[in-house]
């Protein structure tokens, strides 16, 4: 199948759908490739836990925008009472007055209500299970060979990270992929019963093999849900589930231990997030920075952000920034 756009867009994530639905309004011709077979990239919910990024923080002018924008609920954090804190030899405290996420915002109904939502009106030019092979350039433009599509356009923008980017042929800095080194956890129970235990929910772990863990229970429930990050590489073991549910009940006591529902992904396992190099995560936060373009080819993505670069806010400054490059190049 042979199909010509305008923009040819590589990534459905949050940058690329945000991107999409900025040019589908201004009338322009525009396809949006994604090599999953689902929307939203590194935004994954699942019946409304959140495997990805579950955080949005007051500053986040974009995002909150968005999510009015959209109809969608925010609500706040839970954040009242103690933490759990187990040290290199299992020994467990549960009397620090402090809360990790304090002050942080969440979206009813998981992350994924934001992607889907933009989705559900990019329907005629989104082309899922499509991974783009190649990127040429001539005179006339840019053809993108993918699976079962070729695709011309005038330009292109890859709202990947830079890493796989790189996968594609391009000359690009090796950037650090915002916790695609990562897993996460999430078990699910009746009720948050910690609460009631005057905890919080946040732990965090010296021993593992969940070294960071907070309450994920969704608004309007009475389930309570706990998840947590996993340490590097930990989540490739066959016995970590079963080992991390037993710390929670550790940490949290036996009703910890006995979730009705446990969830799990590993980020550094997803071909279309991962690369080798993302196996060991950065030490810190990296400084990101925007790319050039090459050619017809304008770079996006969160990590392509100067001021908030790896988070979800960072994706949607990356897209208004491939905008402001689209705009200027054609002016």
């Amino acid at each position: 199948m042979n199909l010509d756009a305008e923009i040819a867009i590589v990534g459905a994530g949050l940058a690329g759908l945000a991107l999409a639905r900025a040019l589908k309004t201004e009338g322009r011709s525009i396809v949006v490739l994604e090599a999953r077979g689902r929307v939203g990239g590194r935004v994954l919910s699942q019946d409304g836990y959140d495997l990805g990024p579950a955080w949005i923080w007051p500053h986040n002018r974009r995002l909150l925008a968005l999510a009015e924008e959209l109809g969608l609920g925010v609500f706040p954090q839970y954040s009242a009472g103690r933490l759990v804190f187990e040290d290199a030899n299992g020994i467990v405290r549960r009397d620090l007055e402090f809360a990790t996420m304090g002050g942080a915002l969440r979206i009813a109904g998981g992350i994924g209500q934001i992607t889907n939502v933009l989705a559900n009106d990019l329907a005629d030019v989104l082309h899922l299970e499509t991974p783009v092979e190649q990127i040429t350039e001539d005179a006339r433009g840019a053809m993108i060979t993918a699976r079962n599509r070729t695709v011309r356009s005038d330009r292109v923008v890859l709202a990947l990270p830079p890493r796989i980017a790189a996968g594609l042929g391009f000359q690009v800095p090796d950037v650090p992929t915002w916790m695609a080194g990562h897993a996460k956890l999430i078990a699910v129970y009746d009720t948050p019963f910690w609460r009631s235990a005057g905890l919080n929910g946040d732990a965090v772990s010296h021993l593992g093999p969940l070294m960071e863990i907070h309450d994920a229970s969704p608004m309007g429930s009475a389930q309570g849900a706990l998840f947590g990050f996993a340490a590097p590489g930990s989540a490739r073991h066959a016995e970590f589930s079963a080992q991390a549910i037993a710390q929670l009940g550790r940490l949290f006591g036996d009703e910890a231990a006995r979730p009705k529902d446990v969830m799990l992904k590993d980020w550094s396992a997803d071909p279309a997030t991962a690369t080798p190099a993302d196996l060991t995560p950065p030490a810190s936060h990296p400084h990101y920075r925007p790319i050039a373009s090459s050619g017809r080819v304008i770079f996006a993505g969160t990590e392509t952000a100067p001021g908030d670069g790896g988070f979800l806010e960072g994706a949607l400054e990356s897209a208004a920034m491939a905008h402001a490059q689209l705009t200027r190049a054609e002016a």
